[in-house]
């Protein structure tokens, strides 16, 4: 089928930092490994230069400019797997919102983990249904995506983060916060308030650069307590060096190069105005269209749109009439941790020009009408 618009997310092509930049930034890494070799040397991109360079610039925040702070992985995908694999036990339990990331919800499934619900809102977890959940099933974790969630992009009060990580704290549960997205967070004085802050004992940080930004590079980190750090990724863990999940030794001095040569966060800045103006779009787009009890939680920040379809239209049926006419998407319902509800969907509207996004919306209007018969669709 041509002409396939793909929303389902993932990661683009192509990025700020070009793929022609990125590939030879990355065979520059390659040729000084080679001499570095030839003269018996280890290489000078090691990954405690990494470390510093981001503990004191791009995570200084998280870090508290302390190397320390930080622990670094493909990806961070790749830091929830490797704690759920090596760090947890078959039948433990984390504690997380009913909406959340999907990808974490698999990753802990596969990995045999119980995952049960808190109630919460549109502010962040309800600090008195955290502590009777904590009562009831003693977990080992509380995992929860504070600042600009997947799939809605929301932030939570603050004063309802504080009183979630000080009852994490009172009952010795570490709190895993996901804050993967929260570097595209549209309103930077709101990261300044609730998310680049330094992370307390007992609460670790996971992110990573967002796709889009250095192409085909997936990098991403832990951010915590030294003590903290060590407890869920212990040094010596990983004997195996086919499995250790430190970002490859070329992608490292790719990497430290481009951190010295180049500042991030006017790269971020283009992301996040181009992120925030392509949701705005596509808000429009849909609100001319005037498809009744359809809506959506206007994102803070991130790539995505949650969306509320009618009631009676299933998103993953739908998504087999818009794959028919070249579109997919991910259905909302296995971003529940429980309780589904099967009329939802995320649309990743980031990576989209103006022309995919009129195409997008039209494929995605007429997939719904030809579920719903014809409606007055403006």
């Amino acid at each position: 089928m041509n002409n396939i618009i793909n929303w389902m997310g993932g990661w683009p092509k192509d990025g700020l930092v070009s793929a022609l930049e990125w590939e030879e930034r990355l065979a520059v890494a390659a040729e000084s490994s080679k001499r570095e070799a030839g003269a018996n040397r280890a290489t000078p991109y090691g990954l405690n230069e990494l470390r510093e360079l981001l503990a004191e610039g791009l995570l200084k925040g998280k870090a508290d400019g302390k190397a320390s702070r930080l622990w670094l992985a493909a990806g961070a995908d790749a830091v929830l797997s490797r704690l759920a694999e090596y760090s947890l036990t078959q039948g433990d339990v984390v504690l997380t919102e009913r909406l959340t990331s999907r990808s974490a919800l698999q990753v802990f499934r596969k990995a045999g983990i119980r995952v049960e619900t808190v109630y919460g809102d549109n502010h962040g977890m309800d600090p008195e249904a955290l502590s009777a959940a904590i009562a009831l099933h003693r977990p080992r974790l509380v995992y929860a995506a504070p600042v600009c969630s997947d799939p809605a992009g929301a932030v939570w009060a603050q004063e309802r983060f504080v009183a979630v990580a000080r009852i994490c704290a009172g009952n010795r549960v570490t709190l895993l916060r996901d804050d993967r997205q929260e570097m595209l967070l549209y309103d930077q004085e709101t990261y300044r308030q609730v998310g680049n802050e330094s992370t307390e004992h007992g609460v670790i940080s996971i992110g990573q650069l967002p796709p889009g930004l250095v192409a085909g590079l997936r990098f991403g980190w832990a951010a915590g307590d030294p003590e903290e750090l060590i407890r869920w990724f212990p040094p010596g863990l990983f004997a195996d060096a086919a499995k250790e999940p430190e970002v490859m030794s070329l992608e490292r001095q790719a990497l430290t190069g481009l951190l010295k040569e180049q500042p991030m966060e006017p790269l971020l800045e283009m992301l996040r105005v181009q992120s925030g103006g392509r949701m705005h779009r596509l808000t429009d787009m849909l609100k001319k269209r005037r498809v009744p009890d359809m809506s959506w939680q206007t994102p803070q920040g991130g790539v995505h749109l949650w969306l509320k379809l009618p009631e009676g239209l299933d998103g993953e049926a739908l998504l087999r009439g818009a794959w028919i006419k070249g579109l997919m998407f991910q259905p909302g319902a296995p971003f529940y941790a429980a309780q589904p509800k099967r009329n939802t969907l995320r649309l990743t509207f980031a990576y989209a020009d103006e022309r995919q996004m009129k195409l997008g919306v039209s494929r995605l209007i007429d997939a719904m009408g030809d579920f719903l018969g014809r409606f007055d669709i403006g």
